[in-house]
């Protein structure tokens, strides 16, 4: 029987971020992915963006689609409903994927984060537009990384309830995921785009925090690594899986 992979898009995202992966990996996997609240058929509605609801959200799925267990892929800020799962439901979770990943720690992202915490700017189009630009720094003169995400971050976050992503800045300030993270006890691929500085920034500890953490970057290009170079990640994420299978670890149906 096929094993199963459920992805989890990050914020201003939604489940077609990883349409070609699922594609791909449908062939020989089951493969799954939703809609986090406010991003799906609720866009620009105000959602229920808690973290209790954001993991009640991956467990109706598995128990919507009869899930035993599975690997989990998550993109930025999905690392937190993936990993509050895992802590809750080991025994479901084979491994976890991480893309652009990021936990609490005293880093620049953190501070950006915290002056986006405090600041409003007066109203949402002003703010996001600053918000979509810091969280995006070019990392050198030529990026077109870093302006290809600031844009999209600013379109499609246009588009949400302005709550969301302050909701998603408030737990990323205030829930010490870095904690749930020493925990885990499960295959673990960390993948960062080269380019992806600000947010590599947070995890520069991270061979500490997951000593048997296997981290991975893509190089020539930016935040969402599996969209800029899809071929790229799906190599690696293929081999990532195929070693798991070939050691027989954390198989599960």
């Amino acid at each position: 029987m096929k094993e199963n992979i459920v992805f989890i898009h990050g914020l201003t995202g939604t489940r077609r971020a990883f349409k070609k992966q699922m594609d791909y990996f449908g062939h020989g996997y089951n493969t799954y992915a939703y809609d986090l609240p406010g991003h799906g058929k609720d866009r620009g509605q105000e959602a229920d963006f808690t973290l209790e609801h954001l993991t009640r959200q991956l467990e109706e799925l598995y128990e919507r689609e009869r899930i035993e267990k599975a690997h989990i892929c998550s993109i930025s800020y999905g690392c937190y409903p993936s990993t509050i799962f895992y802590k809750k439901w080991k025994e479901k979770v084979s491994s976890l994927c991480y893309i652009g990943g990021h936990y609490n720690s005293d880093s620049p992202l953190s501070r950006v984060l915290q002056h986006f915490w405090t600041n409003d700017y007066g109203n949402y189009t002003e703010w996001l537009r600053n918000y979509s630009r810091d969280l995006f720094p070019k990392s050198n003169v030529i990026d077109p990384y870093a302006i290809i995400s600031s844009k999209l971050y600013y379109k499609y976050g246009h588009e949400l309830h302005e709550k969301v992503l302050k909701d998603a800045i408030g737990h990323r300030l205030h829930y010490d995921l870095r904690s749930d993270l020493m925990k885990v006890g499960i295959p673990v691929l960390w993948i960062m785009g080269d380019h992806d500085q600000l947010f590599k920034s947070s995890i520069t500890d991270l061979k500490e925090v997951i000593p048997h953490a296997e981290y991975k970057e893509i190089s020539h290009t930016g935040h969402a690594a599996n969209m800029f170079r899809p071929i790229a990640f799906r190599r690696m994420y293929e081999e990532f899986l195929k070693n798991m299978a070939s050691e027989g670890i954390g198989r599960g149906l």
